[in-house]
């Protein structure tokens, strides 16, 4: 057993690793990847369905400027994007962008200006 052990470690120096080192290596993402959500404000009519339709209720609708938009909480987002198939005006839409950690329960919880900056990549 241990020299079957020994066998396969040995194989495996001289194998391409499987994973990648994140940040240098970035993969592609696919074309379907549902990163963070993109609010359309010029769209959106703050009537509630998305917060509504929400498995985790991390959907709040949330006074901007002179309307009602949704704030997002990522800590408990599934991104199910059921919130944006049922919006009726389409005013969610999802982006590639997956960076969402922060040091901070306030630092992912996404306001309505935040949701409505297209991302810099």
């Amino acid at each position: 057993m241990v020299v079957r052990s020994l066998t396969h470690a040995i194989k495996n120096v001289f194998v391409k690793p499987v994973t990648r080192l994140y940040p240098d290596e970035i993969m592609e993402l696919p074309e379907r990847f549902k990163g963070r959500h993109h609010l359309d404000i010029e769209k959106c009519v703050g009537c509630g369905i998305c917060a509504q339709t929400c498995p985790n209720n991390c959907i709040e609708i949330v006074k901007f400027q002179s309307g009602w938009y949704p704030q997002i909480d990522y800590g408990h987002c599934l991104f199910c994007y059921l919130c944006a198939e049922m919006c009726p005006l389409n005013a969610l839409s999802n982006t590639k962008e997956f960076e969402l950690a922060g040091w901070d329960k306030q630092s992912v919880v996404w306001g309505p200006e935040r949701l409505m900056k297209r991302s810099e990549k």
